[in-house]
Formats: C-alpha cells, sequence, structure tokens
C-alpha cells in the first residue's frame, strides 16, 4: 500500500513538474514573440505643417521667367533616341514654341518664341536654367534672350556655358546686388523629403509647388545624367527653375516630366551641376571623364557564376582607353570607385562622368576570387565621341551642339527626292543616315519613307555615314533610289523604291 501511494506521489510531482516546463517554455515563446516588434517611425514635429510659406515667400525673388527668340532655317529634329518630344518640348514656354515663317532675303525663316524659368545663384545676375531653354541661341544679331526678374524688369541675357549632355546651361545679366539663393547637397536627399518648386509654368510666372523626393538615380535618354525624381506638380514653363528644400538651397534643376504619368517630374541633381559650375562660368566645353568600359548588371546568374554577390560587371573593355591601360579585364566585377561602392552600371557612368578628363580613380574589383586595386587616369568623353565622328567621316558637333550637313545642300535631296537627312547620334547602334523631314505631297511620301526611319544602305551598298550616303546618291544620278529602311531600333525592316519628283 505504501508502495503504491509512493508510485502516485511521484507521478503527481512528475506531472506538476511537466507542467511547469510547460508553462515556462511558453512565457519565453510569448515573450520572444513580444520582442519581435514592427518597425516604427520615431516622429518628431507632427504637430507642425513644413515650412512651405516661408520657402516660396525667400525664394520667390531668386526665380526669373526667360524668353528665347531665335531665328532659324528649316525645322530642328529630335532624334527617336534621345527622348526628344516626350520630354523637353513639354516645358517650351506659354503654350509651346511660337512660329511663324516670315520671308528674308528671298528664304522662309521660321521665329522660334520659347520660354522656361531660371534661378539667380550670385548677386551679380548668374542664372541657371536648362540647355533647351537656351539651346537655339545662336550668333545671329536677331536671336535674343531675355531674363524677367520678379519685380517685372526685364534683361539682355547671354549665355555663359551650356552643357547639352547634363541638359544644364549659365546664362548672365548686366545687374548687380541681386536675391540669389544657395547651391545644396542633392547627394545628402532622402527619399520621401519635402521639396519645393518654383517655375513660370504656360506663362503662369512664380508658380509655387510643393512634394516630396520620389526616387534618385533615374535614369533617362539624354545623357550622362542621374536624375531626381519628384511628385511636385512641374509643366510647361517650369524647365530651369529650381527644385528646393525646406532650408531653401537649391537641391536641383527642374528639367523634364513623363507625359504618360501624372506628377512624374524630374531634376538634374544640382550636386552633378556644382561640378560643372566652372567649366559653365569659363565658357569651355565641360570636361567629362571617360573609363571604356561597357559594363553590365550583376544579376543572379552573373552572380553564380563569378561568385561575387554586389558589384557592376565588365562585359567589354576598350583598347586604349583608360581602363584597358589601368588592366582591367573582361569579366571583372567593379565594386567600389575611390571608396564609393557602386550597384549598377547607371551609378558606375553616374560617378565617372562627374570627373574631368586627367583625374585618376581608385578601382576596387574582383578577379577570379581575389580583391584588386587598380589606379585609371580617365580619358576625355567628348574628345573621344569628336574622334569617333571624323573616322566615320563627319564632323564634330559645334558649340550649339549641331552637326554641320556636309555638301547635303549641293546635293539638293528635297528638291530631287522630297526627303532630308541628317547623320546618325554617334551612340547609336545602327550604321547609316536617319531621315528627318518628308514632303507630304512627295513620292518619297507615296511610297511609304517617314521621319525617323533609318536608312543603312542604297543600292546593296551599306552607307555608314552622311558622306557615304551622299556619294551614293550622287551616283545615281537622279534616278530611282533603293533604300535599305530600318525603324530606329533595328527591329523592322524593309526596302523601298524612291523615284525622283
Amino acid at each position: 500500500m505504501n508502495r503504491q501511494l509512493k508510485q502516485v506521489l511521484g507521478l503527481s510531482v512528475f506531472a506538476a513538474g511537466c507542467m511547469a516546463l510547460g508553462m515556462g517554455l511558453s512565457h519565453g515563446w510569448v515573450a520572444t514573440a513580444q520582442e519581435e516588434k514592427p518597425v516604427v517611425v520615431d516622429a518628431k514635429g507632427l504637430d507642425r505643417l513644413p515650412p512651405i510659406a516661408d520657402v516660396a515667400e525667400k525664394l520667390n525673388p531668386t526665380v526669373v521667367a526667360i524668353t528665347n527668340t531665335s531665328f532659324v532655317k528649316g525645322r530642328s529634329f529630335d532624334h527617336p533616341q534621345v527622348g526628344g518630344q516626350d520630354f523637353f518640348d513639354f516645358f517650351f514656354g506659354p503654350g509651346g514654341p511660337q512660329q511663324r515663317r516670315a520671308p528674308r532675303g528671298g528664304e522662309d525663316e521660321q521665329r522660334s518664341v520659347s520660354g522656361g524659368s531660371g534661378v539667380i545663384i550670385s548677386p551679380q545676375g548668374e542664372i541657371l536654367t536648362n540647355y533647351h531653354v537656351v539651346a537655339s541661341m545662336g550668333g545671329g544679331s536677331d536671336n535674343t534672350l531675355e531674363v524677367k526678374t520678379s519685380d517685372g524688369k526685364t534683361f539682355k541675357a547671354t549665355v555663359l556655358g551650356k552643357d547639352k549632355e547634363l541638359d544644364i546651361a549659365l546664362v548672365k545679366i548686366d545687374a548687380a546686388h541681386l536675391p540669389f539663393a544657395k547651391l545644396g547637397d542633392s547627394d545628402s536627399l532622402r527619399i520621401g523629403e519635402w521639396v519645393v518648386a518654383i517655375g513660370n509654368p504656360f506663362g503662369l510666372e512664380h508658380t509655387v509647388t510643393q512634394g516630396i523626393i520620389s526616387a534618385k538615380g533615374r535614369k533617362l535618354d539624354t545623357g550622362v545624367s542621374s536624375f531626381l525624381q519628384t511628385d511636385a506638380a512641374i509643366n510647361r514653363g517650369n524647365s530651369g527653375g529650381p527644385l528646393l528644400n525646406l532650408r531653401g538651397e537649391v537641391v536641383g534643376i527642374n528639367t523634364a516630366i513623363n507625359p504618360a504619368g501624372q506628377n512624374i517630374g524630374f531634376a538634374v541633381p544640382i550636386s552633378q551641376v556644382n561640378r560643372i559650375l566652372k567649366d559653365l562660368r569659363s565658357g569651355k566645353p565641360v570636361s567629362r571623364g571617360y573609363l571604356g568600359i561597357g559594363p553590365m548588371e550583376l544579376d543572379q546568374a552573373y552572380q553564380d557564376a563569378l561568385g561575387v554577390k554586389e558589384g557592376v560587371v565588365v562585359s567589354t573593355v576598350e583598347k586604349g582607353q583608360a581602363a584597358d591601360k589601368a588592366g582591367v579585364q573582361r569579366l571583372d566585377v567593379l565594386t567600389a570607385v575611390d571608396g564609393q561602392a557602386v550597384h549598377s552600371p547607371d551609378e558606375l557612368v553616374a560617378v565617372v562622368s562627374s570627373r574631368r578628363a586627367g583625374e585618376t580613380l581608385k578601382l576596387s574589383l574582383w578577379r577570379d576570387g581575389k580583391a584588386l586595386t587598380l589606379t585609371a587616369t580617365l580619358g576625355d568623353r567628348k574628345a573621344l565621341e569628336d574622334q569617333r565622328r571624323r573616322e566615320a567621316g563627319e564632323e564634330p558637333e559645334d558649340e550649339q551642339g549641331q552637326k554641320p550637313q556636309g555638301d547635303l545642300k549641293s546635293l539638293n535631296l528635297e528638291k530631287s527626292y522630297g526627303f532630308n537627312v541628317e547623320s546618325l547620334d554617334v551612340k547609336n547602334r545602327l550604321k547609316g543616315v536617319v531621315v528627318t523631314t518628308v514632303d507630304p505631297r512627295s513620292p518619297a511620301a507615296n511610297r511609304g519613307l517617314a521621319p525617323g526611319m533609318v536608312i543603312t544602305e542604297v543600292g546593296r551598298q551599306p552607307v555608314n555615314n552622311l558622306a557615304e550616303f551622299n556619294a551614293q546618291v550622287k551616283k545615281a544620278g537622279g534616278r530611282t533610289l533603293l533604300l535599305f529602311i530600318q525603324s530606329p531600333n533595328g527591329s523592322q525592316k524593309i526596302t523601298l523604291a524612291i523615284p525622283p519628283r
């Protein structure tokens, strides 16, 4: 009996111990679960609104309206691959470009009036704006650039310098003791940070809108720049106006919008503008470094093959250029430039192009499982592009960003066949010439030729540039032209027979 009692008591004690242990473990699990907390923000100042009104009141006097009046022969053409109408045309002045034909000296000319905005950055009248706001300014005495300040005064302006790739220009008016804005630091901007845009949309001067930084490092088909994205409302006429932080510092120059969406705007980061300001003030071409590699995204396939998780794959190395001279090899993985990590090809291009030709860079890379550091001296990007144009039988772009038309006028292609062409952008992978205009009453139009098409062959003869195309047209002697045509991206091809007029 005593033995049975002892067994019962022992089982009871064991059961109680298990229950206690279970409760303890359960409490531990609950405690662990309670420690996993959601991400929260320690918000401060929720009782105060951002000082938009203060920024608007103090910075409005630094914003100007710019009117560009120029006289040009013929109609300008934007290559399809550059973006053209989809972006920059949305920012020309009230109602867009206003043009009328006026006979002068027996020839028709177009009077083009366009507008935009700008921001004063020095008390002596230096003004930042966009390249495309002043791009048509040439050396003609009839061309004028007028600046209107917030107090209603107007000034004649001159262009000190401009950079097509960054879409930035520096102009100056003859004035002193002007209110001016401070240039901030766009590199330190955070996504979600409040910003203010001021400009002259549709001629509504000094319009103020507010929003946030929606993204950084956006890439558009306009050059080497890496744009800020904002949802602050910007429209036609805002081009060249400032994007400001809540301290009233300029963090960007409003440049483009996506017309297919709403409140999707882009601004050139002011840190990139700061790097070329010295060149703009001197009036010399902007010096931009060139490394000479073809970068590719380090996707999962490359990660598995190369054993590296972050960086940019070197797909190609141009012989004789900076990377080749430094010892960079194909399938190296670049992880950092001067200690700054690079995670995408766009980041790498932005870092390199922000440096001047002749500067040295420390390149951190992985090769065959080993970390290496190489030193590269950057080449001159513009000089290289000019050299490539000459080798292709073309002339380098002049200071206005326009390519000479060679002996196109002597051919009188418009009169003979009803269309005009010009050289392809040097960056285009296709070789040939691009159709710029087609007379709608011409046989060329009837046969289906249209602006934007790329001519790569005349007859069975490939034409790599404007000079070769002109030679083949002359060789045809006024007879029907057999043109091999491709779409701008090369995806569609057709042969057209274009009879003379």
